[in-house]
């Protein structure tokens, strides 16, 4: 089901890069998105980054939210601008050349790919089918264990479940 490029890399530390920016580099490279899509895209790619590459993309933390995983801050980002979960979101056009160069000189050719990858899998899917997915996999249910069905929820999802899960499906 998953099936990245695996690297060719040398133990290094890779760049970070702020959640933000990661949303404007997404809604960038696939044009706009929902929301709910937009969260469920940074989520893999970080999970993906941390199988692959050993360390997290992002410093921020995914809450187990009743929709899937959520950032916080991009949640009141976008929201906080007047957009709801299944709004579409898109990238300003007069900026996304210059800020496309920007994230891909800061980050190592490996990231890049990844990110690209990681779209490739994912970018033509369905919000609710990421939906249902992450829902269906390790770290989310982890995450909500205790939590009631239908029951809002802040509990983190533990970045090193994500690395586990994830890097036990690389090639399957």
């Amino acid at each position: 089901m998953y099936k990245f490029t695996l690297f060719t890399w040398a133990r290094m530390n890779f760049e970070r890069i702020d959640s933000y920016e990661l949303s404007q580099t997404i809604l960038n490279k696939i044009g706009g998105v929902s929301h709910l899509k937009l969260q469920k895209l940074i989520y893999y790619i970080d999970a993906w980054h941390l199988a692959i590459l050993d360390e997290p993309l992002i410093n921020d933390e995914f809450e187990a939210w009743l929709h899937g995983p959520v950032i916080r801050s991009i949640y009141a980002k976008y929201v906080g601008n007047g957009f709801n979960m299944y709004d579409r979101l898109s990238f300003n056009k007069d900026q996304a050349e210059v800020h496309s160069n920007a994230i891909e000189a800061k980050l190592h050719a490996d990231q890049n790919e990844l990110i690209s990858d990681v779209l490739a899998e994912y970018g033509d899917k369905s919000d609710y089918h990421l939906e249902c997915l992450t829902h269906s996999e390790e770290p989310w249910i982890e995450a909500r264990k205790g939590v009631a069905q239908g029951e809002a929820s802040r509990n983190i999802i533990s970045k090193e479940t994500m690395k586990r899960f994830y890097a036990q499906n690389i090639g399957s």
